[in-house]
C-alpha cells in the first residue's frame, strides 16, 4: 500500500502556493482524505503485473487540521528575492487507527525553491482487522499497546517548482513541474534492530534512514477541473543493514508509486482531489497469500499492481 498515502494532496498543496496570493500571519485549513483499495493477490516470479482479483481490499481515512504562520523575510529588493518567506506549520492528524501531531518549517528563498525540515510523533491501535500500529514477531504482525511505544518520523527536503505561466503569460499556459528530494528517519520506539512494523494499515516498514523522491507534472486551467496531472514517487532505505537477519533475502527495495489525478475547484476555499494509484512491491520466488509470510521468502523481482483510488477534500478557513 501507498507509503505516503496522501502524497498527491500534500504536494499539490505546495504547488497551489505558486498561485496563492501573498499572505502574512496565520492561516488555517482542514483536510479530509480517504482511499479505497483494490484487491490484487500476490504472484510468484520475476518482475510482472498482478491483475486485480477482487473489488475490495480495505479502506483508509484521516482528517488533518493545519495551522500555518507566514513570516515575510525579504532578502533584497529584486522581484525574485523580495517575496522570500518562512512558514511555521503545525498539524494534528487523526484517523480511526492513529493520532499524531506534525511540525515543520518551510523556507522559500526563491519562488522556485523550497526547503523544509519537519518532525512528527504519534501512536495508534488496531481494530476490525485493520493494522494501525503493529510489530512483526514470530511470523505475524502483533498489536502494540497505544502510548507505550511511539511512531516517529523526521525529515529534511528540498523542492524545485516551476510554472511555465511565469514565462508565457496567459490563463492556459500553466504547465507545472515539481521535484522533491527528501531524506528521512522513521521508526517505532522500543523495537529490535531489523524488526519490521506496520503503521496506518501498511506493513513492511523498518527503523532506519530512508529517501523519498517525488515528482509532479501538471496542467492548471481556469475551469472547474482546476488541475490535471501525473505523479511519480520513489522511496526506500539507504542501507540493507537496517533489515538485520533478513537483509540478504528480503532486503532494501525501491518502491515506485505512480498516479494520475484531477483537482476540482468548487470555490476559493473548497477543493477536491481525485486520484488513482499504480504501485509496486517485492515479488518473491515462492507463492504466498499474505504479506506476513514475506520476511521468510526470497525476493525475485518487482510486482506491479493497481493499488487504490484516492479522494482528498480541503477547506481553507
Amino acid at each position: 500500500m501507498v507509503k505516503n498515502l496522501f502524497f498527491v494532496c500534500s504536494i499539490l498543496a505546495l504547488s497551489n502556493s505558486i498561485f496563492a496570493e501573498e499572505t502574512k500571519g496565520f492561516s488555517y485549513s482542514l483536510k479530509v482524505d480517504g482511499a479505497y483499495y483494490i484487491e490484487s493477490d500476490y504472484q510468484k516470479g520475476k518482475s510482472h503485473f498482478a491483475e486485480p482479483t477482487g473489488p475490495y481490499d480495505g479502506v483508509l481515512a484521516r482528517g488533518t487540521l493545519n495551522a500555518t504562520y507566514t513570516l515575510p523575510t525579504p532578502l533584497g529588493q529584486s522581484e525574485l528575492l523580495s517575496e522570500a518567506n518562512v512558514e511555521f506549520k503545525g498539524s494534528l492528524e487523526i484517523s480511526p487507527l492513529t493520532i499524531r501531531p506534525i511540525f515543520s518549517i518551510d523556507f522559500t528563498p526563491l519562488p522556485f525553491l523550497v526547503f523544509e525540515v519537519g518532525s512528527s510523533i504519534g501512536t495508534g491501535w488496531n481494530m476490525l482487522g485493520f493494522e494501525g500500529f503493529c510489530k512483526y514477531k514470530n511470523g505475524d504482525y502483533r498489536d502494540i499497546t497505544p502510548f507505550t511505544q511511539y511512531y516517529h518520523n523526521h525529515w529534511v527536503n528540498a523542492t524545485l517548482q516551476f510554472d511555465f505561466g511565469e514565462i508565457f503569460e496567459g490563463d492556459w499556459n500553466h504547465v507545472i513541474m515539481m521535484a522533491t528530494y527528501e531524506m528521512f528517519y522513521q521508526g517505532i520506539t522500543g523495537l529490535d534492530k531489523g524488526q519490521l512494523w506496520a503503521w496506518q494499515n501498511t506493513d513492511g516498514y523498518i527503523n532506519g534512514l530512508g529517501y523519498d523522491i517525488y515528482t509532479v507534472l501538471a496542467y492548471k486551467m481556469p475551469l472547474f477541473v482546476d488541475m490535471i496531472g501525473f505523479t511519480a514517487d520513489f522511496y526506500g532505505q539507504y542501507s540493507s543493514k537496517d533489515y538485520g537477519d533478513i537483509a540478504s533475502t528480503y532486503g532494501k527495495f525501491m518502491t515506485i508509486e505512480l498516479s494520475v489525478f484531477a483537482e476540482l475547484a468548487f470555490n476559493k476555499t473548497n477543493s477536491l482531489i481525485i486520484g488513482a494509484y499504480v504501485s509496486s512491491r517485492r515479488s518473491f520466488a515462492t507463492d504466498h497469500k499474505e504479506s506476513k509470510e514475506e520476511p521468510y521468502l526470497v525476493k525475485s523481482g518487482r510486482e506491479w499492481f493497481f493499488d487504490c483510488l484516492l479522494l482528498s477534500w480541503e477547506h481553507k478557513f
